[in-house]
């Protein structure tokens, strides 16, 4: 229908309908990609300060073999402080992460047959790295320094003296690698810009062709999708290409997001078509929760309650998954059942709507 096209060509949406979901695609792989979070340098990152109280009687004092020990197992940096206030001061105004003191009896309780209290002092109102690393540092601790006082007194019982460093040598094999720092943070962006790219993009196209005949405009919600989503997946293959460096990636990163888009849209305005921009209440948390519900910033089964319902309800982790393996050579595949299904019931709502709206018109004229 060629006068389809010349029509919406003519709408004031015309061009926004077209570049918008380019931009999104473009924009928020740019951004995302190019300044990729590193967990090395996020861990490293990450500052506990140590106030030592401890006064013996034992020389050089437990607590210094104690905290020699922690700076060898523990990927953060460690900052001596002289005392607690100051160490409360330095948390308080970001300097630090967290806080370990050891108290005065350190040495005196490490030497006998007692347990040993330590305080850490957290806070969460620093980065989100930061607040996360520091929910898991008491446990991490705990760990490493009960390790190190039996291996103290296992050592005093024998009259020998401590072993230092690593009893056990890890040989770590790790099943598929990221290429780059960027191939980590790509299949969440192919997830969340097909999302918003699909729905941002069916808005557009819903408003601008809302005046036009009622075929032509089921005609172009068919097409436009198709042209629109191909050109904005293929230009978050280039970003996506160009920084992870994976060549053989491209033409799935490109034709996966392609077909997931295409789909996402015709349902998108098949649903708009019925009930209005007022499917935006349902769509747009859907597509906000996304980070969640694709399974690739975390696991479903590490979702709030609610989400993790939806998400075993309906697989959009399944899309996730896929990507992921378009990235690293994983197993996955798309649900392309589910995906059908959408492009099926938004095929049929915009062009049955046409169709009755249609034939409504001719039996009351």
């Amino acid at each position: 229908m060629p006068s389809s096209i010349s029509q919406f060509r003519r709408s004031e949406l015309f061009k926004p309908a077209i570049i918008v979901p380019i931009v999104i695609m473009l924009f928020f792989s740019i951004f995302n990609l190019t300044a990729p979070s590193d967990p090395a340098r996020i861990t490293y990152a990450f500052e506990l300060g140590v106030v030592n109280k401890d006064i013996g009687p034992s020389l050089p004092l437990v607590s210094n073999q104690a905290i020699k020990t922690l700076s060898k197992s523990l990927p953060f940096r460690l900052t001596i402080i002289k005392d607690s206030a100051t160490a409360r001061e330095a948390l308080s105004r970001g300097e630090i992460a967290s806080v370990i003191t050891f108290p005065e009896n350190f040495s005196q309780l490490a030497l006998s047959d007692e347990k040993l209290n330590i305080e850490i002092l957290n806070s969460q109102h620093l980065t989100i790295s930061e607040t996360q690393i520091s929910s898991q540092l008491p446990g991490t601790i705990q760990m490493a320094l009960s390790s190190f006082i039996a291996n103290l007194r296992l050592a005093k019982s024998n009259n020998q003296v401590p072993v230092s460093g690593m009893l056990i040598n890890t040989n770590i094999e790790t099943l598929y690698s990221a290429k780059s720092l960027a191939s980590v943070p790509s299949p969440f962006v192919m997830s969340f810009t097909s999302w918003l790219a699909s729905m941002v993009g069916s808005i557009l196209l819903f408003l601008a062709t809302k005046q036009m005949p009622l075929l032509n405009r089921a005609y172009l919600r068919t097409v436009i999708p198709i042209m629109v989503m191909g050109s904005a997946s293929l230009v978050l293959a280039i970003v996506i290409t160009l920084t992870t460096l994976q060549w053989e990636s491209f033409l799935m990163a490109w034709l996966s997001v392609w077909l997931v888009s295409v789909c996402l849209s015709w349902l998108f305005l098949g649903v708009f078509e019925i009930i209005g921009l007022a499917a935006l209440l349902i769509i747009l948390p859907v597509v906000q929760y996304q980070s969640v519900l694709s399974g690739s910033m975390m696991p479903i089964s590490a979702a709030p309650e609610w989400l993790e319902l939806i998400g075993n309800s309906v697989p959009f982790d399944a899309i996730g998954g896929a990507y992921r393996a378009v990235i690293f050579g994983s197993d996955g595949n798309l649900p392309f059942t589910w995906l059908l299904g959408a492009a099926l019931i938004g095929l049929f709502l915009s062009w049955g709507s046409a169709i009755f709206k249609g034939r409504m018109k001719r039996t009351w004229k």
